[in-house]
């Protein structure tokens, strides 16, 4: 099996067939890993994902469609729907809106709440926040917490995964960062390396711990995302060695995973 690990990495480095805004989350889905990277939106249009994330014969689709806004120069929003499919008997939805400001040039500041109802109609309020900037030049941080349980008809409340993220930005085309992302279960501490500006690529490599059980696993990911004129296109995959969660709606309870991403501006 390490064998095989190291004969993907050298390719995926030898091709270069990796993302800078899917696995990383910039552009359009940034607010997904944080809020306050709303910012870096610079035009209102909409987005849309569809990703399938397989375990043997097991398997969750997530479909996504939003619309992200620009009202002002130092304000931004995103509004939008998800709806992710475990079987055709177990599901959930959510609806989310986002908004992010900067006080001043080199930090922004985000939160959002957002309304999850599943197959059952239990029906849970989540929050979620966070924070970005600039330590120096090229130098950035961000801290943010996502799915903090408000109210939950499932009677679980707290939880959440927080991040806490470090990266150098070479003239904002180039990126390294170190991602520190943790929830109830799993603890991931990812790389990611990206190039490029309209056409990005990179390669991300994570080691996962399951923090009850010790488990350990290695994540590998890979995508090309493309901008022309004001449409956007990506595609990412990713391989786990092994499942290290217990919760079917977790990317990290599956080994393999692909998506799709799109965005139209205007």
């Amino acid at each position: 099996m390490k064998k095989v690990f190291i004969l993907i990495l050298a390719i995926s480095t030898l091709t270069v067939a990796s993302q800078l805004e899917i696995f990383s989350y910039s552009g359009e889905w940034a607010f997904f890993e944080n809020p306050a990277r709303l910012l870096s939106m610079n035009k209102q249009g909409v987005m849309g994902s569809y990703q399938v994330f397989s375990s043997g014969s097991e398997s969750l689709g997530t479909f996504l469609v939003g619309l992200f806004q620009t009202p002002a120069p130092n304000i931004a929003g995103v509004l939008y729907l998800k709806r992710s499919t475990l079987t055709e008997s177990s599901y959930r939805t959510t609806i989310e809106y986002d908004a992010a400001f900067s006080p001043e040039e080199s930090l922004s500041v985000g939160a959002g709440v957002s309304f999850t109802m599943d197959q059952e109609e239990r029906k849970e309020i989540d929050l979620h926040g966070g924070v970005s900037g600039y330590l120096f030049k090229d130098v950035g941080f961000g801290v943010s917490v996502r799915d903090f349980t408000l109210w939950s008809q499932k009677g679980t409340y707290m939880g959440g995964t927080y991040l806490l993220k470090l990266f150098y930005d070479s003239s904002r085309k180039n990126r390294f960062s170190y991602s520190l992302v943790f929830d109830q279960e799993v603890l991931e501490n990812r790389i990611d390396f990206t190039i490029g500006s309209e056409q990005k690529a990179g390669l991300g490599v994570s080691m996962l711990s399951n923090t009850k059980t010790k488990e350990g696993a290695v994540k590998i990911s890979l995508g090309f995302y493309a901008t022309v004129n004001n449409v956007s296109v990506g595609f990412d995959t990713f391989i786990i060695s092994s499942p290290v969660s217990s919760d079917p709606f977790s990317e990290y309870y599956y080994t393999q995973g692909t998506g799709i991403k799109f965005a139209v501006r205007w």
